[in-house]
């Protein structure tokens, strides 16, 4: 890549990066319930266990998942599950609205490749996700009185943004279906209600049977929660790091690679049709 590419590159993600930073402090109460979310769905379901068994909820969680902190247990596949569902969302419905405010077809007015253009829109998405999970462990880890190591949050850091990239991915498809078809929004929750009931993000997965599990496997947001759990919560697990690691990379490259496969088509499609500036 030549260096006047490099710095083209570099130019399209910081704008991209500083849109969609203005883009959500200008609502700052929708960061605040992203932020919140973890905690109210993790306190629900710690009630609903206390409620049902008492004190024994707590030894029964351990017992079960080998997680002595049903809360940080919880919150870290909280975090993980609203950080999936605002990937798959904010991919999908980005082309839309950018349709719906006529501005889509001016960005092929650009030397950029739009393909790569909403992948940085992913990227920035996935930056900030990072941010709310860092904000959400930190409090928690703090209020049990421990510290997670740099390499801890290394490991955490990269793990969530390669499980993330894949999600962009499967928005691209959605996107090139539902642009379209004028309706993004009722295929990316039916894949989001996919994705959180399979990936293992508030319970083991050993209580499915195998073929789903085998299935669960395909998603790379399974690997992440088994990364996560392993690494902050200490929980034990079957695969070692690098192996999950390798396997959350080739499915990055593989969900990526389709994702792109689709949207090209559709976009040279939508070309040949003159679809592109059709909403």
């Amino acid at each position: 890549m030549s260096r006047r590419a490099r710095l083209g590159l570099l130019c399209t993600l910081r704008g991209v990066m500083a849109k969609e930073l203005k883009l959500a402090f200008r609502y700052v109460g929708s960061l605040v319930t992203i932020a919140a979310m973890p905690f109210m769905v993790s306190g629900l379901f710690l009630g609903i266990g206390y409620a049902v068994a008492g004190p024994a909820a707590f030894r029964n969680f351990e017992a079960n998942t080998g997680a002595s902190s049903p809360l940080l247990y919880m919150t870290l596949g909280g975090v993980l599950m609203i950080a999936s569902m605002v990937i798959v969302e904010n991919t999908s419905t980005v082309i839309r609205e950018e349709q719906l405010m006529g501005t889509f077809e001016l960005h092929y007015l650009t030397p950029n490749s739009a393909v790569l253009l909403w992948l940085l829109h992913a990227l920035a998405h996935s930056t900030l996700m990072i941010l709310l999970f860092t904000l959400d462990v930190v409090a928690v880890v703090a209020w049990q009185g421990g510290l997670l190591t740099p390499y801890e949050w290394g490991v955490a850091a990269a793990v969530i943004l390669l499980a993330m990239l894949p999600l962009a991915g499967i928005g691209l498809v959605i996107a090139a279906l539902t642009v379209r078809f004028k309706e993004v929004w009722a295929a990316a929750n039916l894949v989001n209600s996919f994705i959180a009931a399979l990936s293992g993000f508030y319970y083991p997965l050993e209580i499915f049977p195998r073929v789903v599990q085998l299935a669960a496997g395909a998603l790379p947001t399974t690997h992440a929660a088994e990364v996560l759990k392993s690494v902050v919560a200490r929980v034990p697990v079957e695969l070692p790091l690098w192996q999950r690691v390798a396997i959350m990379a080739c499915l990055a490259l593989a969900y990526l690679a389709v994702g792109k496969l689709f949207y090209s088509r559709w976009e040279d499609e939508a070309r040949r049709r003159g679809e592109l500036s059709k909403y």
